[in-house]
């Protein structure tokens, strides 16, 4: 089979960019050819002659991102490209993941026009929403779920009203084209996505749950003396609340790794309250990464968004840990409910993680193992090659 993977970045920026990495190696060592489809960037691990140049909106003034608002909405030449390849490659299926903004939805106009059999993975809400993550000003905004768009302006939903702007217009745009029906199948990694799709007029039908996978680890696990945050710093993954609850516990050592926009502000909080027990770590990746994680006593997921199916969930479970998280989105799938944490107060969370630190090495292996055997059930390559598989033949043979 010739499938085609697309997606804006080809480096392990995040965990959408895991899944697309990983599901291209999976591919390929099942025997099909793969090709790929992105934009160029100095960290790409992958790229080919039809990658558009770089784009980052993030370092434009809102008169720059106002004027480049065509190419966001339709980027012509990404279409272009597109199009080349998909001509000289000859697809059986294209797979896409993310590729709004930088990439543009002008590519489905392709696959529409050729008949090409397509699938997407949905890894956040952007086809329902002008805010890919329903969240901002501090809190969950899922109001402009499907409709009534405009509310994303006059609300600042992406806080800068320049994006907030363009993301209306394009949301509109994709409406106007009824852009979600050019694609044959999604693929949700959690049910509490597709449900928000569903609640949206989404046909159920046309929204498939398969897992995300992950690489389970052979090595024994582990418990040291410390519990450990992995993550982007930003508001919604509620690290602040984590600060708060660890000034409650001061005996008990955080290590923070990630970056972030809220970096400054969540260390200059550390400071000023003297937490003595919190270490930042900075960006941290590969083997020392794992091996933090590894040696971690907990690992504590304290976001105040929905989270679709994290990675860093899914790895840390492979890894045997026991992981503290928020009762909200699809964490609920990922955990029992004896790990999740119904509540946002700081109270709270220092009390959990408490309880969780003080439990002997013995129950914390015990707990740690039913995590991992439980990950290696529903979310190995194998498992998740198979149903990846059976979907691209199903639309093959239905196109």
């Amino acid at each position: 089979m010739k499938i085609l993977l697309v997606n804006k970045y080809w480096y392990l920026r995040g965990g959408a960019e895991r899944v697309v990495l990983e599901t291209k190696q999976l591919l390929e060592q099942a025997g099909h050819i793969v090709e790929i489809f992105g934009m160029n960037h100095p960290e790409n691990i992958f790229s080919n002659k039809y990658f558009i140049d770089f784009i980052d909106y993030r370092k434009m003034t809102g008169w720059q991102k106002i004027k480049s608002a065509g190419k966001m909405i339709y980027n012509k030449k990404a279409k272009e490209n597109f199009t080349q390849l998909v001509n000289d490659f000859e697809p059986d299926v294209v797979h896409f993941h993310n590729i709004y903004h930088q990439l543009s939805f002008s590519l489905l106009d392709i696959i529409k026009e050729k008949n090409i059999p397509s699938v997407m993975t949905l890894h956040d809400y952007k086809m329902i929403s002008p805010n890919y993550s329903l969240f901002h000003h501090g809190k969950i905004a899922d109001e402009i779920c499907g409709c009534n768009y405009y509310r994303c302006v006059f609300n600042n939903c992406m806080e800068d009203y320049a994006n907030s702007l363009i993301a209306t217009i394009e949301a509109y745009w994709r409406k106007f084209k009824k852009y979600s029906s050019y694609i044959d199948l999604y693929i949700s990694p959690s049910e509490f996505l597709k449900n928000k799709f569903v609640k949206c007029g989404w046909d159920e039908k046309k929204v498939v749950v398969i897992n995300n996978p992950v690489s389970v680890s052979e090595t024994e696990i582990q418990t040291g003396d410390y519990i450990t945050f992995v993550g982007r710093l930003s508001k919604e993954k509620g690290v602040d609340v984590l600060l708060q609850a660890m000034a409650l516990i001061p005996n008990i050592p955080l290590y923070i790794i990630g970056i972030g926009p809220a970096e400054e502000k969540l260390k200059k909080y550390v400071e000023e309250n003297n937490l003595k027990n919190v270490k930042f770590c900075g960006f941290k990746s590969g083997q020392e990464l794992t091996d933090l994680i590894t040696k971690a006593r907990l690992v504590v997921v304290p976001s105040i968004w929905y989270e679709n199916y994290p990675m860093v969930v899914l790895e840390a479970k492979a890894m045997g840990k026991v992981v503290l998280a928020s009762k909200i989105g699809g964490l609920i799938e990922l955990l029992p409910e004896e790990l999740l944490i119904d509540s946002q107060e700081p109270q709270t969370w220092a009390e959990a993680i408490s309880l969780w630190y003080k439990k002997t090495d013995v129950d914390l292996i015990k707990h740690g193992e039913i995590l991992k055997q439980e990950t290696i059930k529903k979310n190995s390559f194998a498992v998740y090659q198979k149903s990846l598989l059976n979907i691209y033949e199903k639309i093959i043979k239905h196109v």
